[in-house]
């Protein structure tokens, strides 16, 4: 699918509601966002006005341990290495203190990814002029080489919402610069290329947790149990985990949705356009399985839910006494028309 033609504003909501970071959004003004067509430039100008804004508000500090050949006693002294290096002799003591710095871990991360950005050839000059002055602005805090164990170690508490959106951003763009051992040479690997799947699904289960209040969303455990009855314990246990994308529940209806990120939902064969089989039999088993497995209710409903490119999809059928809806949205539309078509679709 060509994701390009995804204007870069939209994919920007996109990532807010996957990472349920809505709040954030306005960091920039989405008419900033209408010049850039690259995915860095997007993720740069989003982190350098991220930053400016903390540095507004009161960049965070934390203590760290210090130790310094000092005058006078500072914290307490580090007797041995005192007299290991016959400081005393110059009228000094090393002491240990604690020292309340920008120089934390979550500043590091920030500071550091602003830098590998600063090594991409192609960023654009207004972005890469921005991402200067940011990293600019924490030269009081140190740089240092990202990974992904570096992340997991990040701790920040509710009150630091702001700060998980701008470390989301950092270490979005981590795992797409890939840099050359030898030559030290930083290139960007677009990740509308490969990981729009998982975007686009993060996305409605963001979206419907946010913008409904309706239906219960099952956005934290989607699973659905198999109807295994006369399995015995042992054949149960090698069935494999069936998991919907987005279930929706209400006293009123039942929804089962499934998100198919492809550049074409309809098979052809001999000129005659048919939705994909194989999408049809994945959600039908949710269905029937769903039904069985769970309290009475609604019976449930399914949507097969595809973004529009080279047709919009709007199809109707009722299979085993299950309705199935087939529905596309347009991902290069005004932000607006996403947002009401998406609640359209669960009316």
């Amino acid at each position: 699918m060509n994701d390009k033609r995804i204007p870069i504003a939209n994919i920007y909501y996109l990532l807010c509601y996957a990472w349920d970071h809505v709040e954030e959004r306005d960091i920039v003004r989405l008419d900033e966002l209408d010049e850039l067509e690259r995915v860095h430039d997007l993720l740069g100008k989003v982190l350098a006005q991220g930053i400016f804004r903390l540095i507004r508000r009161g960049i965070d500090r934390g203590y760290r341990e210090v130790r310094e050949d000092l005058a006078s006693i500072r914290g307490k002294i580090a007797v041995g290495e005192t007299v290991k290096r016959a400081v005393r002799a110059h009228g000094r003591v090393v002491c240990e203190f604690e020292e309340l710095s920008k120089d934390v871990l979550h500043n590091r991360i920030l500071r550091s990814t602003l830098g590998t950005l600063l090594r991409l050839p192609n960023l654009e000059s207004g972005v890469c002029a921005e991402v200067r002055s940011a990293y600019t602005k924490l030269n009081d805090v140190r740089v240092v080489r990202l990974s992904r164990r570096l992340f997991q170690q990040v701790q920040l508490d509710r009150n630091r919402r702001y700060y998980r959106f701008l470390l989301s951003v950092c270490e979005l763009i981590h795992e797409q610069l890939l840099v050359d051992e030898i030559t030290g040479e930083v290139t960007f690997s677009d990740f509308r290329k490969g990981r729009m799947e998982k975007l686009y699904e993060d996305f409605i289960i963001g979206f419907y947790a946010r913008e409904q209040n309706q239906y219960r969303i099952n956005h934290q455990g989607r699973a659905i149990g198999w109807f295994d009855e006369g399995t015995t314990d042992h054949n149960r246990s090698i069935l494999p985990r069936m998991e919907a994308d987005v279930i929706l529940d209400a006293p009123h209806r039942r929804i089962i949705m499934d998100a198919k990120y492809y550049r074409k939902a309809f098979a052809e064969r001999f000129g005659v356009k048919k939705l994909h089989s194989n999408n049809l039999y994945q959600l039908l088993a949710y269905l029937r399985n769903r039904e069985a497995t769970e309290e009475s209710g609604p019976r449930h409903e399914g949507i097969l839910l595809y973004p529009t490119v080279d047709d919009k999809v709007e199809a109707n059928v009722c299979l085993e006494g299950f309705w199935i809806r087939a529905r596309s949205i347009d991902l290069a539309q005004n932000w607006r028309n996403i947002h009401r078509d998406m609640l359209r679709l669960i009316a």
